[in-house]
């Protein structure tokens, strides 16, 4: 599933909540199917997990749960943090996380969720969202010099007062490397 989808399924199901079902049905919720897998992925390398500082040192003895050894590693965790934390809060500046390659089409996906949270009046209660990555657990599938595979799975929450909403994460994030940055070019839903 495309980002975009992604975006669309998890406004809608905070639209649901906050709106009632015509409200979710007004933010484009779409039914998700699992893409195919792509026959042209490259053999997958020797997983390297991912994690913060913090998370590395609260982790310690726990498997499945290193500090990360370059820069690189943290540069993609904070984008795919972003990721969760802009799109939850219909930050305007959710676009930015996304590579050049697919920045268009996300951003008129996310402006029309935006634009139909407005309507409805809800746009400032979806601004003081909060979002508590903790359940998450980013695993490097690969990471090569232009192209990174982050594994994302567990569950996040997203705070809307008075509303929490647990949502699960099972995808693959592909990231791009542009001037500098990492980009997510790529969300597979489901992926193992």
């Amino acid at each position: 599933m495309s980002p975009r989808l992604r975006t669309f399924a998890a406004l809608a199901t905070l639209g649901f909540l906050l709106l009632g079902p015509a409200g979710a049905a007004a933010m484009g919720a779409k039914p998700l199917d699992t893409p195919a897998k792509n026959a042209t992925d490259a053999p997958v390398q020797a997983e390297q997990p991912l994690a913060t500082r913090e998370e590395a040192k609260q982790a310690q003895g726990k498997p499945g749960h290193v500090k990360p050894d370059d820069a690189e590693a943290l540069a993609q965790y904070q984008t795919l943090r972003e990721y969760f934390e802009r799109q939850a809060a219909l930050d305007d500046r959710l676009p930015d996380v996304f590579s050049r390659r697919v920045r268009q089409e996300e951003t008129m996906a996310f402006l029309a969720a935006r634009e139909t949270v407005n309507r409805r009046g809800q746009l400032e209660r979806f601004r003081g969202a909060k979002v508590d990555l903790s359940g998450l657990t980013f695993r490097r599938v690969t990471a090569d010099p232009d192209l990174a595979r982050i594994q994302v799975t567990g569950s996040y929450t997203i705070s809307i007062p008075p509303l929490v909403e647990t949502m699960e994460e099972d995808a693959l994030f592909v990231l791009l490397p542009e001037m500098g940055q990492w980009k997510i070019f790529e969300r597979r839903a489901g992926w193992r």
